[in-house]
């Protein structure tokens, strides 16, 4: 009779213990809601991480880069006695219109819509070169997120190596040199942040100083005002500051 009193009276206090297990139990679960907060924090910092992506992506608004490095070629037309003859020791000369392909480089910094730096190009033409090196200017027009219209304008050295542009028989020891302008205009495309496509239409224009020997020996001069038109298709490598949103 005892231990049927005390085996009853464990039954009736099963349940509240049982109850009161379940309620510590459940005061010593996390709340969700943190960790749901958590989550969206971490979407809006990468919606907006994808957004600056967007921003400075290679067709955002304008090329970037205050290091500008340019590699450079294309087809070229030379006419070295287009404004004028040349006159050497009682002799005229006419020379003949050169084409030849021309390569080179250029070196400078871009500010904001200007480019300035320094080039060196060189064209190879029937039996002589024309080299020039000088100083370079750009003016980018980036409006157009796209396609950059750009012109060019380039205040140089040129000398004529390797050769003479011009046919005689009679002088030799050939040697010219001089200076001129350049002005062209065309587009510049970017293709990743720190590199862009650029094509160009060139004329310039060049006054060379020519000396010759005659066959006696004498040492005469003259000179001539000539013309080079062509296109410049380069490769440009932008550095430093290249990931900025300007």
């Amino acid at each position: 009779m005892k231990y049927a009193l005390v085996f009853s009276i464990a039954l009736a206090l099963c349940p509240a213990w049982a109850a009161a297990q379940e309620e510590s139990a459940v005061g010593t679960v996390e709340p969700a809601e943190p960790a749901a907060t958590d989550t969206a924090t971490a979407e809006e910092a990468e919606a907006k991480k994808d957004s600056d992506e967007d921003e400075r992506g290679p067709y955002y608004k304008k090329v970037q880069g205050l290091l500008w490095l340019e590699f450079l070629a294309g087809p070229t037309s030379f006419d070295p006695t287009k404004y004028g003859t040349l006159s050497l020791g009682g002799q005229t000369i006419q020379a003949t219109k050169d084409n030849g392909a021309e390569w080179g480089f250029a070196i400078g910094v871009g500010l904001g819509g200007f480019h300035l730096g320094a080039f060196y190009r060189q064209a190879q033409y029937d039996g002589y070169k024309l080299l020039r090196v000088g100083l370079d200017m750009k003016g980018i027009f980036r409006f157009i997120p796209y396609v950059h219209p750009m012109i060019r304008i380039d205040l140089y050295y040129a000398g004529i190596v390797d050769g003479a542009a011009f046919s005689t028989t009679q002088l030799t020891n050939f040697d010219a040199d001089g200076g001129g302008f350049t002005l062209g205009a065309g587009v510049m495309i970017p293709i990743v942040r720190w590199m862009s496509f650029t094509a160009t239409f060139d004329w310039s224009v060049m006054g060379l100083a020519v000396r010759a020997d005659q066959p006696g020996g004498e040492r005469v001069s003259g000179g001539i005002a000539g013309q080079q038109l062509g296109a410049t298709f380069a490769l440009t490598f932008h550095f430093i500051g290249v990931r900025r949103n300007n």
